[in-house]
């Protein structure tokens, strides 16, 4: 699954959170969290863990896709 890297990142500075704490909120490692944001993929598993730390659900953590042009929603 693509997380919305660009959404991650605004969640994540909202809350002046490091990768180290959603990390630790997640219990997702700090390198799978480095490597989404490199815009790797992840397992669903990962994905859901990462969007209940955030507060939201795991459609609103998806990355869009729409005819191959990606879309970030906000």
């Amino acid at each position: 699954m693509k997380i919305d890297v660009l959404k991650m990142q605004i969640l994540m500075g909202e809350r002046n959170w490091t990768i180290k704490k959603l990390a630790e909120e997640s219990h997702v490692s700090r390198q799978t969290i480095s490597c989404i944001k490199a815009g790797k993929s992840c397992s669903p598993q990962v994905a859901y863990r990462i969007a209940e730390a955030l507060g939201i659900s795991l459609p609103e953590l998806l990355q869009k896709e729409d005819n191959g042009w990606k879309r970030n929603y906000m």
